[in-house]
């Protein structure tokens, strides 16, 4: 069996949204992380539907499910969370911290278990302009390239970018993808995707459902952090603030 995470802190405080979504691995949260409880059934991600009463839902194939999400406000723009076993120890849409360990269910999946919670002030509003996604999770969502995106090559700190990838998935968090205006072009970038970080504690139990998959010749759109340059002969280093979105 695969020995639990090191770490006995989650991510820590956020805001919640009642939405049911698939359960990413406890090796992509981060001890220092904002988060958020929001309803999670072990179902895989569907399209957000309107609310509807209780008894109504029940009928579209929502299973009632122990666990609620874990939403990270503090990086992700809503796409990282963990499911933790709430209990009743907080309201949605109340931001906490919440102490704990790592569990397995009976389905071996992993849960973050707490055994203090304590109610944080609101998180500050975020500036991103980009809506968050309807489910957290590494599903990677389709639409219109963003209005203003700009290539990859001419970015700057803070923009809209569209780029294709060049090179190799990273083999390790933290690597980073290298990006280019299109296959075929020299990198313009080397950039880390929401939660790409070695995992704390060093133990990795993220399965490859629980990984940022993009694909060669597909252009992709986020926005982006500050650009960090290298050196002449080294494309510069970049964060995304928000999920990729796959342009149709």
């Amino acid at each position: 069996a695969p020995a639990a995470p090191a770490s006995t802190t989650p991510p820590g405080p956020g805001t919640a949204h009642p939405t049911p979504a698939p359960p990413p691995a406890p090796g992509a949260a981060h001890p220092a992380a904002a988060a958020s409880p929001t309803p999670a059934p072990p179902t895989a991600p569907t399209a957000p539907t309107p609310p509807t009463p209780a008894a109504a839902t029940a009928q579209v194939g929502l299973v009632a499910s122990p666990y609620v999400w874990l939403i990270d406000d503090t990086e992700g723009n809503g796409s990282l969370a963990i499911r933790i076993a709430l209990g009743g120890k907080a309201k949605l849409g109340e931001r906490i911290a919440a102490g704990g360990a790592w569990q397995l269910d009976e389905q071996r999946r992993w849960y973050w278990k707490p055994d203090a919670v304590q109610p944080l002030a609101p998180a500050p509003p975020s500036e991103l302009k980009e809506p968050q996604p309807a489910v957290p999770g590494h599903a990677i969502a389709s639409g219109d390239l963003a209005s203003g995106a700009r290539t990859m090559s001419v970015a700057r700190d803070g923009d809209l970018v569209y780029f294709q990838i060049v090179g190799p998935a990273p083999t390790t968090d933290g690597d980073g993808w290298q990006v280019a205006d299109q296959l075929g072009s020299p990198a313009a970038a080397v950039m880390n995707l929401p939660g790409e970080r070695p995992s704390y504690g060093g133990q990795d139990m993220r399965s490859s459902d629980e990984r940022w998959q993009l694909k060669r010749g597909q252009t992709y759109w986020v926005r982006i952090g500050k650009l960090r340059k290298r050196g002449p002969d080294k494309p510069p280093l970049v964060n995304a603030r928000t999920a990729p979105v796959r342009v149709l």
